[in-house]
């Protein structure tokens, strides 16, 4: 169940939010890219939408957590993460 049916709209009508903005990036990079063992570190996004951060933490070698409010933004998410990212 959703709790914002407005995001479940818009998911569900464009086609959008595919790539990782380039701040989010540069914090990861800056921040976790030195780190002997990425898979220990984990990140958290609250309103991951569909899931375009947590396809780019999880594909950089980190434990990637999503706290989404739209069900059709999740399950973009899990589709996605299904598909383009090993052993997710």
């Amino acid at each position: 169940m959703s709790w914002d049916t407005n995001w479940d709209t818009i998911f569900k009508e464009r086609p959008w939010g595919k790539y990782p903005g380039e701040d989010l990036i540069r914090f990861v990079a800056r921040n976790f890219y030195q780190s002997p063992d990425r898979s220990a570190i984990k990140i958290l996004e609250v309103g991951s939408g569909t899931g375009a951060n947590l396809w780019f933490i999880a594909r950089e070698g980190f434990q990637a957590y999503g706290v989404e409010g739209s069900l059709t933004g999740v399950e973009l998410t899990q589709q996605r993460l299904n598909q383009e990212v090993d052993g997710w």
